[in-house]
């Protein structure tokens, strides 16, 4: 389901950029529906990396502040 909504959701920008309208909004509309349906626990981000290079990946619960503010000095 999933790919054939992402075939729609092309060919429909690429017609949009073209300049029909009518092509803006189902592509809209398609790009919405693939964002509804998609999982809450789905993979966010993925890149590739070559040997050598490196990636911090820093985790944190939602409900922390996003920085704190307490610095203890000794």
């Amino acid at each position: 389901m999933d790919a054939l909504l992402l075939r729609l959701l092309r060919g429909a920008t690429r017609r949009a950029l073209a300049g029909d309208w009518t092509w803006v909004v189902i592509a809209g509309s398609v790009f919405m529906l693939r964002r509804a349906m998609r999982p809450r626990d789905e993979l966010v981000h993925s890149l590739k990396i070559a040997p050598g290079e490196q990636i911090l990946i820093s985790v944190r619960d939602a409900d922390d502040p996003p920085f704190s503010s307490e610095v203890s000095e000794v």
